[in-house]
């Protein structure tokens, strides 16, 4: 029974010294904690205060940055109701000029309109004053005939010897020849008179008397108009002019290419085109192979080798025979007399020893 009490009593003691041991270790270190922290208090003060001061300023840089920002936010909902504004505005000028412009091309129409009723109307006034005089010629003409041929029936009874008279028809060349003929022997009195005549029944007058700021502004408007519709109009016909110009050109160069029946080569004309005599402003024109031509020359091969046919100058000279004759053999070169050849025959019409330039005959 010693033994077991024993072993229990040294276990006792054993853990008994343990605790006091640890027990000192921690009184230890709580104590060297307590110095530490005595030891360190002011520094963890002014940290703290560091801390404070750094944490205020982040916050005061954050309040001037979210005040700048709307203060920004501010002036650009400023700009931008300004800008919306001046768009607004712009915006309703502009309605206000598309309906002014409407406006003024509406009655500009029907100002127009009415200046085209009246030229029409005065276009229809002459149609109808020409066909009246025209039936009115037409009618003394057939009086005319019905008269002379009654006249002629009464001389055809008193003699049968032919007479009568070939008039000439109207629009007829010698007619047209006559009327050219008279404009060209017209002074430059009566042309200068002519065209006076022409332009003061083409230029109207201009009536400004009385007008006043406003009412000059739109006659000068009025006159722009105008001018502008006249430098259209010419346009159009200049273009116009032009193509209608070349049509002629492509008309009678196809005329030309579907009249052209013969095989022989094609004879280059060197006077002027007929078409820039009837035509003002056409360029003359000269008569060349066709672009559309896919033979340029209609003419056969021994017509045109007979072009280059006839006599060739060349130079005959006499030919030289070597002295000795070289042949090479197994032994080495053997040297011996040349062969004598026989002179060439001479040609047909040639001499035989010709000391200048002779002219031969191609064959």
């Amino acid at each position: 029974m010693e033994e077991p009490l024993t072993r229990t009593t040294t276990i006792t003691v054993t853990t008994t010294i343990t605790m006091m041991t640890e027990c000192a270790k921690t009184t230890w270190v709580t104590t060297r904690c307590w110095t530490l922290t005595r030891a360190l208090s002011p520094s963890v003060a002014a940290c703290d205060e560091s801390i404070s001061e750094v944490r205020l300023k982040m916050e005061e840089d954050a309040r001037k940055r979210k005040e700048r920002a709307e203060e920004e936010w501010r002036e650009y909902e400023e700009i931008r109701r300004a800008e919306r504004e001046k768009e607004e505005e712009e915006i309703r000028q502009l309605r206000e000029r598309r309906e002014r412009r409407k406006k003024e091309r509406a009655e500009e129409e029907a100002r127009m309109a009415e200046a085209r009723a009246i030229e029409e109307q005065k276009r229809r006034a002459e149609e109808e004053e020409r066909t009246r005089k025209k039936r009115e010629e037409e009618q003394r003409k057939r009086e005319e005939r019905e008269r002379k041929r009654a006249e002629f029936a009464e001389k055809s009874k008193l003699t049968t010897r032919r007479n009568f008279v070939i008039n000439k028809k109207a629009g007829s060349v010698e007619q047209v020849e006559e009327v050219k003929h008279e404009e060209v022997q017209k002074s430059k009195e009566q042309l200068e008179a002519e065209r006076k005549a022409i332009l003061e029944q083409r230029i109207q007058p201009l009536q400004i008397d009385g007008l006043k700021g406003e009412q000059l502004r739109a006659k000068a408007k009025e006159l722009n108009d105008i001018i502008l519709r006249l430098e259209g109009d010419k346009y159009d016909l200049e273009q116009r002019f032009s193509r209608q110009s070349y049509d002629m050109q492509e008309l009678a160069e196809r005329a030309r290419q579907m009249n052209k029946g013969d095989k022989r080569g094609t004879k280059v004309q060197n006077t002027p085109d007929p078409l820039a005599a009837k035509i003002s402003g056409l360029p003359p024109k000269i008569s060349m192979y066709s672009e559309y031509e896919r033979v340029k020359d209609h003419r056969s091969f021994s017509e045109r080798q007979g072009v280059f046919s006839g006599p060739l100058f060349v130079e005959r000279y006499e030919r030289i025979e070597p002295k000795v004759h070289v042949v090479m053999t197994e032994d080495g070169f053997q040297v011996g007399d040349a062969p004598q050849h026989p002179p060439p025959p001479p040609e047909p019409g040639v001499p035989a020893e010709p000391t200048e330039p002779v002219a031969v005959t191609a064959e």
